[in-house]
């Protein structure tokens, strides 16, 4: 099925056609992004590199039929199915060569149009992906670089002020959480069990009579919020209502931090505290992890290696906004979720696509990720965070 011999180059020229020919936004950071994707998948399963990359070039519903149409142009050339027998002819195969040679020399172009990027001033640093067995010219379009064509679609948005229906909205959630009760029975005035030990301890200062009862009660949470938001491209219309709900958060309580991830993991903890202050923050250089693929495991596994220890107790909700659609290793989804769900008072996820009539949460990532999920809903307005903030379930 594959025109070139080698995957780098079927790769660059199917990625050269989707943005010539049906306006696709596919630059460097996209084709490292689904290089990486094929890295786990079976390159001789037509339906699972279908998938793969639909998943990472695709950024709308429009854009899933128009890549299904490319797919099946590129691939399989007058054939009428996927599954026909029919190779491509010597003259798609010089014509697809020569559409390669036009889409190298093109981005060569503009990156030497740019003096401030990492190639032109030796600062940067690259990491050559190796997606098969032969190596060739055509793999130094997959280094990982930070440049790309379509930069300016990949911008996170900025930060500012919530309003006060917002902040009645967060604060609403804050409470719920702060109404649940702590898992551990704690020395209290009263309480529901007796505790025998202090009691007898008390007593030697009467001669050995236990004139005060001591008990045990469970306390009043006193929550961390952990937000961590879904930045890759396929989110990119309900990134910034999950932000707005971090920046509410961050309106009425100090316990606060947030996250955001691509294929990668950043911590935007004070922008976020900023705009919750009255300031409107521009978020800094965000890099990959924001505007490209969707790693949700992996990224998952580095914030509990990285900040679970500090972050992570029988007192914090984990707040992940996310569609669900991870090309990654599902059995790293699985453990991270599992450990998050041991590790924390309560999951919950925010899908914007529950407000989708029909919509069932059949992804590969959603269905791994969903049995450890204690709340599943999606809050874009102020209004559905109050209703989430009344539905939320904490564990006991």
């Amino acid at each position: 099925m594959y025109p070139f011999s080698s995957l780098p180059e079927n790769l660059t020229a199917f990625c050269a056609v989707l943005r010539r020919e049906y306006g696709f936004r596919v630059g460097p950071r996209q084709i490292h992004d689904a290089a990486r994707a094929l890295r786990v998948t079976s390159i001789a399963d037509e339906r699972s590199v279908r998938n793969a990359l639909r998943a990472v070039l695709s950024g709308s519903v429009a854009d899933v039929e128009a890549f299904d149409r490319a797919f099946q142009a590129f691939f399989y050339p007058g054939a009428t199915s996927p599954k026909g027998e029919e190779r491509p002819s010597n003259r798609f195969r010089r014509d697809a060569h020569a559409r390669s040679r036009e889409s190298r020399g093109a981005a060569a172009i503009e990156r030497e149009a740019l003096p401030d990027s990492p190639a032109d001033t030796g600062t940067g640093r690259a990491e050559v992906i190796s997606v098969g067995e032969e190596q060739d010219e055509a793999a130094g379009t997959l280094l990982r670089s930070s440049y790309s064509p379509v930069e300016t679609e990949g911008e996170p948005p900025d930060l500012g002020p919530v309003d006060r229906m917002w902040r009645e909205a967060a604060a609403a959630l804050v409470r719920r959480v702060e109404a649940a009760l702590s898992r551990r029975f704690r020395p209290a005035l009263r309480g529901p069990r007796f505790d025998l030990r202090r009691t007898l301890r008390s007593s030697l200062h009467t001669g050995g009579e236990p004139v005060l009862a001591r008990w045990r009660a469970r306390p009043r949470l006193r929550p961390r919020f952990v937000v961590i938001v879904d930045g890759s491209r396929s989110m990119a219309a309900y990134a910034q209502p999950a932000l707005r709900i971090a920046v509410a958060i961050a309106s009425v309580t100090t316990g606060v931090e947030v996250f955001v991830f691509s294929t990668a993991l950043e911590r935007i903890t004070g922008s976020v505290r900023s705009a919750a202050a009255g300031g409107r923050r521009r978020l800094p250089e965000l890099h990959h992890a924001w505007g490209g693929g969707t790693g949700i495991g992996v990224c998952l596994r580095d914030f509990i290696h990285r900040h679970g220890e500090r972050l992570l107790g029988r007192d914090t909700v984990v707040i992940v906004a996310s569609d669900g659609l991870d090309v990654g290793r599902v059995d790293i989804l699985r453990q991270a979720m599992a450990h998050l769900q041991r590790r924390s008072a309560a999951i919950v996820w925010l899908n914007p696509l529950l407000a989708t009539p029909g919509y069932q949460p059949t992804a590969l990532g959603m269905r791994a990720a969903r049995p450890f999920v204690s709340t599943f809903a999606w809050a874009g307005t102020a209004g559905e965070l109050v209703r989430l903030a009344h539905s939320v379930r904490v564990r006991s």
